[in-house]
Formats: C-alpha cells, sequence, structure tokens
C-alpha cells in the first residue's frame, strides 16, 4: 500500500507548520519521565527541582547519545537525518548523571534509581511516538495489526511496538506494587536496564529491520544479552 493508506500520522500541521508525531511523543516521554524521577526524588527526601532538571538534562542527553550511535552504526548518513538508537543513550546519560549526581549533592546511585523509575514510565511514550512514526516496526505476519512503517507502506505486522510499551508498563507496575523496601542504592537502576534488557532480547527478532554487524549478528539484541547479564549480575552482587 502507499503512504496515502497510513492509519496513524507521521506528522500533523500545527499553525502552517509540519510537527513530527515521533517528537512530540519524545519530548511527553521525557517530560513524564522527569517528573515520575522528581516525585521518587520527593518521596525519598531529595529535591524534586533539581532531581527533576538533572533527569531532563540527563533524557537529552541521551538522545543525542541515541543519534550518535545511530550514525556510527549506519556509516555515511548525514547526522541531520532521523534516526535514534536507543543503547546509545547510555553513553552520554550516564556521564551526565554522574556529573548532575554531583552538581546537586545526590548519591549518584540514588539518582540513578529516582531517574530508572522515570525512565520506565517515559519509555512508554516514547515507544508510542515509534508507532506513529513506522519505526521499530515489527515484521509482516498474516494475523498481524495493520500498521505502517517509516515509508507508509501498511502491512500486517507483529504489534513489536506494543508490546514493548507492554513491557515498559508491566515494569512500572511491578516497581509500583511488589517492589521491596529498603533496598540498596542502585538496585532499582540495575533491576530495570536487566528486565529492559531482557525483553529487548526477545523483541528484536520480531523487528523488520534490525541493524547487524559481522553480516549475521543482530546488534541490539547482541547489547541487550550483555546489558541483561551484567545488571543482573550486578543487582545479585548488590544484594549479597
Amino acid at each position: 500500500m502507499t503512504a496515502g493508506s497510513n492509519i496513524l500520522p507521521r506528522f500533523f500541521t500545527l499553525r502552517g507548520y509540519q510537527v513530527s508525531t515521533y517528537q512530540v511523543f519524545l519530548i511527553l516521554g521525557i517530560w513524564i519521565g522527569t517528573m515520575t524521577a522528581a516525585r521518587v526524588a520527593e518521596v525519598d527526601g531529595y529535591s524534586p527541582l533539581r532531581t527533576g532538571v538533572t533527569a531532563m538534562v540527563c533524557g537529552l542527553a541521551g538522545v543525542v547519545g541515541s543519534r550518535l550511535l545511530h550514525v556510527v552504526v549506519h556509516r555515511g548518513e548525514q547526522f541531520t537525518t532521523g534516526g535514534l538508537s536507543l543503547f546509545g543513550s547510555l553513553l552520554t546519560f550516564v556521564p551526565a548523571s554522574i556529573l548532575g549526581a554531583q552538581w546537586i549533592g545526590t548519591p549518584v546511585a540514588a539518582l540513578w534509581d529516582q531517574m530508572a523509575v522515570g525512565v520506565l514510565a517515559g519509555g512508554f511514550w516514547i515507544r508510542l511516538g515509534c508507532v506513529f512514526n513506522g519505526c521499530c516496526v515489527g515484521r509482516p505476519t498474516r494475523f498481524g495489526l495493520r500498521l505502517h512503517d517509516t515509508r507508509g507502506v501498511v502491512r500486517r505486522r507483529i504489534p513489536v511496538q506494543f508490546v514493548e510499551q507492554a513491557w515498559w508498563l508491566l515494569g512500572l507496575v511491578a516497581y509500583a506494587v511488589a517492589w521491596p523496601d529498603g533496598q540498596p542504592a542502585g538496585s532499582v537502576a540495575l533491576a530495570v536496564l536487566s528486565f529492559y534488557g531482557v525483553g529487548r532480547f526477545f523483541l528484536e527478532p520480531l523487528r523488520e529491520d534490525s541493524d547487524v554487524i559481522f553480516d549475521r549478528v543482530r546488534l541490539n539484541q547482541l547489547i541487550a544479552a550483555l546489558l541483561a547479564i551484567s545488571a543482573g549480575v550486578g543487582l545479585v552482587a548488590l544484594q549479597t
């Protein structure tokens, strides 16, 4: 099908200007993540304002890292074109958070825990932007949902973006309902990293397009596996 068959709009017009729906949800996700981190910090006895500002700056830094990794993987692509690689956010998010923790006087592990909850809350909305944009789209399948890719081609596809949204939501609910009190600082951050790594490892092969290295290895699936294992081991070590 052609681009005119899109079910969800990649762009909408606001006062004569075309606005990217993905960018709107990206901003919304960062805002929700920022407010969530600020609220968790307030409950923990830290400044919600300072934590919120730091979380927002770290979120924006993460976008830069995501873009950098995408450009490196897709060698020769201009920096001004679209495309983000989520795992690249760690390249800039972590250093920014360390500097931010020093600036606001919060232990870095405590700040990571607060922002990890924000990531769970904000990730849901950012991935919804992928649904509208058509990026991270699932492979065609006979019994899937009618979704479009970034070229506007509508097919029945595995709803991998919606599944990942559900994974984010499950993590947030699990934290709110079942996360035990009195855990060592850094536990939430490690748990979120491992949780997302596991989910992404199994979801990556369901995508229509995936960055591949060495002709066969899915880069994001490899990173997800390493992240899940290393964060999981770190979490266990922190508990002992």
